[in-house]
């Protein structure tokens, strides 16, 4: 039994009970062994389970980076040879799709009994870039693996640090980097927790759970890292590397021994960035900085400068750093704004989005739409005569249509041949042109592209 399956096992019935169309007060209680839907073959369970694993290596990895489906597909093709890139494409989008779940809170402070209905669509397991179709885990992905794995607090890792130098003793290289991964995964955990609280230090509860716990994690860290260095050490040593050796020798996968040593030394690294930051932490709270930190709400912010301005000095001070450089800077593109405006819309509307790369079509030209009304009939005919080259179709004004310069579009038929005629091809003959048009434009080329039909094509 898996991990991913036992994550199942403890959350299935509860799903179940959210989606429960049970009416609050019957008296029919009794419930019966319902059929699930679906093809109850676990084909599209597996490649989800096989694709949050293999995200979760590449955020090892690439240290969170968005990662190519050709990637994904290529690792999943490991276990499945035969795999479309369909089923691949439709369980990202499942998985990168958020469900909106319902769930009751307590309303206030001061009577807990009292329960109010709330919700999240934070569900989505993985991230997918609208344009490129890149993805990654998601924090509730990352939570997920995390559940999966039963990775345990950092206070216990130090346990978990012994379980390497027992692997090394027994043997047992491969759970060696299972181990170093559950840390990690425990210490980036506890990495973005203190990063989250210095941010928002309003919540108190997980501040004062840090102080009071201050020295037991300073401890823990020591202890592991004490542990992890002692297991470096061991890697190097002779005796090690040869039981290391004859084990690989009875491997089937490729192994090497800096792959464990890289492995440790991830660990060690997030160790060092851990404990830096839980030192900052603290003497922020020392010398009283944690207070002027946090998430400003800059709506507040600007109501507060409309009822009570500025000081004049102040406001001399600040106005012109906040301004452009130049006017022409202050009006960006809009293809620029179009992801952020995707993504907004996505967060605000009560339907689903599923983002594909495919519909991504860009808007027509109209010149070039209008190009081609006009002068693409006379284009065909022209090419049924005779192939037409490049210099030849300048030096007869196919890029003029009218009083427009048509440069650019003329030379897109040239790369698109198919805008004209499906039938179309290019012919590369191996000369230099040279023409200059009118305007005092010169285009040259080290070959003359020809356009041709395809049965007028010579061997």
């Amino acid at each position: 039994m898996t991990a991913w399956s036992k994550l199942l096992l403890a959350t299935t019935r509860l799903i179940d009970l959210h989606d429960s169309a049970h009416e609050p007060g019957s008296p029919f209680v009794q419930v019966s062994q319902e059929q699930r839907r679906g093809l109850r073959d676990g084909y599209w369970l597996d490649l989800g389970c096989l694709l949050l694993d293999f995200l979760l290596d590449m955020d090892f990895t690439t240290n969170s980076a968005f990662v190519s489906q050709t990637r994904c597909l290529a690792a999943l093709r490991d276990h499945y040879p035969e795999l479309p890139a369909d089923d691949l494409a439709f369980v990202i989008n499942l998985l990168s799709t958020p469900s909106e779940l319902h769930y009751r809170v307590s309303s206030s402070d001061i009577d807990a009994s009292e329960r109010t209905v709330s919700s999240s669509k934070r569900t989505a397991l993985i991230e997918k870039q609208g344009h490129t179709g890149q993805v990654r885990l998601t924090p509730s992905g990352r939570q997920a693996v995390t559940l999966a794995s039963q990775v345990e607090d950092l206070l216990y890792s130090e346990y978990d640090a012994a379980k390497i130098l027992a692997a090394l003793a027994r043997g047992d290289f491969a759970r060696i980097p299972d181990i170093t991964n559950q840390i990690l995964m425990a210490t980036r955990g506890l990495t973005q927790e203190l990063r989250r609280v210095r941010e928002n230090p309003s919540r108190e509860g997980k501040l004062q759970a840090f102080l009071d716990n201050e020295r037991h994690y300073h401890n823990a860290l020591s202890t592991i890292q004490n542990t992890l260095l002692g297991a470096r050490s061991q890697l190097s040593t002779p005796e090690v590397m040869s039981r290391f050796e004859q084990w690989r020798e009875a491997q089937e996968e490729e192994w090497d021994l800096r792959m464990l040593s890289g492995a440790i030394g991830r660990v060690l690294t997030a160790i060092e960035n851990l404990s830096r930051r839980l030192s900052e932490l603290l003497s922020d709270i020392a010398e009283g900085r944690i207070q002027s930190m946090g998430v400003i709400d800059f709506s507040d912010l600007a109501r507060g400068l409309l009822s009570q301005p500025l000081p004049t000095a102040m406001r001399d001070a600040i106005v012109p750093r906040m301004m452009p450089f130049a006017v022409t800077t202050v009006v960006p593109r809009v293809d620029t704004l179009m992801p952020l405006i995707e993504t907004r819309r996505a967060e605000t509307r009560a339907t689903a989005l599923v983002f594909d790369e495919q519909q991504d079509v860009p808007q027509d030209d109209p010149l070039l739409v209008r190009f081609l009304d006009t002068q693409g009939p006379a284009l065909r005919e022209r090419l049924d005569r005779s192939p037409l080259s490049l210099p030849e179709a300048l030096e007869e004004a196919w890029h003029r249509l009218g009083d427009e310069d048509c440069l650019a579009q003329l030379l897109n038929t040239f790369v698109d041949t198919q805008l004209l005629d499906e039938r179309l091809t290019v012919g590369i003959e191996p000369r230099r042109f040279v023409v200059t048009l009118d305007d005092g434009r010169r285009i040259e080329g080290a070959v003359t592209p020809s356009l041709r039909f395809a049965q007028e094509d010579t061997v």
